[in-house]
């Protein structure tokens, strides 16, 4: 939006006119900071000393994953619907650190009860921690993450929640929902500039975490004191962005993020609806009557490839979607500033595609 490359520009410009290196600039850059923890604070219901401004969720999920005490056949809980920036580093610490990877089996359709109930069932002596998204990429599986929270702490374990999918489209408060670390990204459903996102750690569980580029004995000797979770930094923020992200957030704030949801989800029904007229289609994407549907719809054509759906309706019609896996198919998002005629035309776009033959089944 506007706004965010206007405030991107202006703050620039600002760091540009006193110095990125000077007293004044460093201390404007501290305070773009402050603004974005308090206003990503504000979001999820958190305090901002348990927020920390990152370049994304998988940093995140990096600050977590590699900070935790692993132990050679200790447990990492996720799941066949995750994301590459779940499993991927989960992969990593079982080659590295001789961990073992638990990949239960979610169906897209699942109820939150079924969801709850598979997780609760793949917990053993040997879990540590779970990792799941709030809401599924692949497929906009909405994660029942409160349930899960008491499941997982019943056994003394923790849970890390991936919110790349649910911050900005659907309303999150991390007291509420118990989990012990929460990430985002700035890119997405907040429509952010990339390279921006943010990590909640609980207060009580932050001495868990070993810094990846310090140590906390380190950092408990350091002067002059710095914010805790300043420790588990990666690399420098760039201001700019940082300050695009604040935007981000007071925009989604100003409109409403009870409003966005509602508004996200009636469009995904009407997308399925209309999706589910046409011969040969398949959605992939819980019922959207469901408590775990949500503002992403994947559906699959009659064995087609999701690519060249994909591709098809960007150069003929100037339709972007993705076509992902684990389920393979293609995704749609229906963002709160879509209309009920893009909706629509959407769905005439892949009428006219499967009856013109245009897709390689």
């Amino acid at each position: 939006p506007l706004p965010i490359l206007k405030r991107i520009k202006e703050t620039f410009e600002q760091e540009a006119s006193v110095g990125p290196g000077t007293i004044k600039g460093l201390a404007f850059s501290r305070s773009i900071e402050e603004r974005a923890k308090i206003s990503v604070a504000n979001l999820v219901n958190a305090d901002p000393d348990d927020v920390r401004i990152t370049h994304n969720s998988r940093e995140g999920i990096y600050v977590v994953f590699y900070g935790f005490n692993w132990r050679p056949g200790d447990e990492l809980l996720i799941c066949d619907l995750e994301h590459s920036s779940v499993s991927k580093p989960a992969a990593v610490l079982a080659q590295r650190l001789g961990i073992e990877v638990i990949r239960p089996n979610i169906s897209p359709l699942a109820s939150q009860e079924e969801v709850t109930g598979i997780i609760k069932a793949a917990i053993s002596p040997k879990t540590r921690l779970v990792a799941l998204s709030h809401i599924q990429y692949g497929c906009g599986l909405r994660m029942p993450i409160k349930e899960i929270a008491r499941a997982v702490h019943e056994k003394g374990v923790l849970l890390l929640v991936d919110g790349a999918q649910s911050i900005g489209q659907v309303a999150v408060n991390v007291s509420d929902l118990e989990c012990d670390f929460y990430v985002c990204s700035g890119q997405k459903w907040l429509m952010g500039p990339v390279g921006t996102g943010a990590i909640y750690v609980r207060r009580d569980r932050r001495n868990i975490l070993e810094p990846l580029f310090t140590t906390n004995t380190i950092e408990g000797k350091r002067t002059p004191k710095r914010s805790y979770l300043a420790r588990f930094a990666i690399a420098p923020l760039n201001p700019g962005l940082v300050a695009g992200l604040t935007e981000a957030i007071r925009l989604i704030s100003e409109i409403g993020i009870t409003h966005i949801e509602e508004r996200v989800m009636r469009l995904a029904a009407l997308l399925q609806e209309g999706l589910m007229t046409i011969p040969g289609i398949k959605i992939l994407s819980p019922p959207r009557s469901s408590a775990s549907a949500s503002g992403l719809v994947t559906t699959e054509i009659d064995e087609c490839q999701p690519s060249d759906l994909v591709e098809n309706l960007q150069t003929k019609f100037s339709i972007v979607s993705r076509a992902v896996h684990d389920p393979e198919g293609v995704r749609f998002c229906t963002a709160y500033f879509n209309s009920e005629e893009e909706v629509e035309r959407v769905v005439a776009s892949i009428k006219q595609l499967v009856e013109k033959s245009y897709l390689t089944c």
